[in-house]
């Protein structure tokens, strides 16, 4: 794990995942609502992509595409999906996360 998830809390929002690095594209509505939220890592010619959306009030879906195939998915609140979009950041970051 590097320094920044050994010492730093997990991200709980979109809002706090967006700050944490400007990797993470964030598109949003007119109202300044967040619509989706992506993230590309690329390791060793592997394209990873990491999305989250909400599907209805306090779900929101989060999916691991490996090139054209999902390669993991969860729904939960939105503290919790961003919290594993941020581990499933630092085990692609690490190679520990090669389905």
């Amino acid at each position: 794990m590097n320094d920044h998830h050994a010492r730093t809390p997990r991200p709980r929002s979109v809002a706090e995942l967006a700050a944490s690095s400007p990797a993470w594209q964030v598109e949003t509505d007119q109202r300044g609502r967040w619509l989706t939220a992506e993230r590309r890592i690329t390791h060793d010619g592997r394209r990873w992509l990491i999305g989250l959306t909400p599907v209805r009030d306090g779900v929101v879906a989060l999916v691991l595409w490996s090139g054209d195939v999902v390669a993991g998915h969860a729904r939960g609140s939105e503290a919790e999906m961003c919290a594993r979009a941020d581990r499933w950041v630092a085990d692609l970051m690490a190679r520990r996360l090669m389905p």
